[in-house]
């Protein structure tokens, strides 16, 4: 968790992009719009937390979250982003947050796992 954010709740935002991956048929414009605001907020949180985490990361883990992170950046530069691009962006960086392979210490020299 970096210094200049609280706490986050993955069950929340588990819960909000499931909400609109696991939709069926159209959700009511209202609360698509809703859902579209939180997981907007919640790529915004997310994005600097994978972020700290990416210079320690290895091989494809690390090439995996630069990926989903230019795509979670361009997301979110666009205006009307869709529920639909926002969720899969927002489960992809809740995933690297919470497993992001084996990291290289500070030294370089051991590894640590945040699972």
């Amino acid at each position: 968790m970096t210094a200049d954010t609280a706490e986050i709740d993955t069950h929340t935002i588990q819960r909000t992009y499931q909400a609109v991956l696991w939709a069926s048929g159209s959700l009511p414009a209202e609360k698509r719009k809703q859902l579209r605001e939180l997981l907007r907020g919640h790529v915004q949180l997310l994005v600097p937390e994978v972020a700290a985490y990416e210079p320690r990361m290895q091989d494809e883990y690390r090439r995996t979250a630069v990926h989903v992170m230019t795509r979670a950046r361009r997301t979110l530069a666009t205006k009307n982003a869709d529920a639909w691009d926002l969720a899969m962006q927002c489960r992809a960086l809740l995933t690297l947050y919470l497993h992001p392979g084996p990291l290289e210490s500070a030294g370089d020299t051991a590894t640590e796992s945040r699972s």
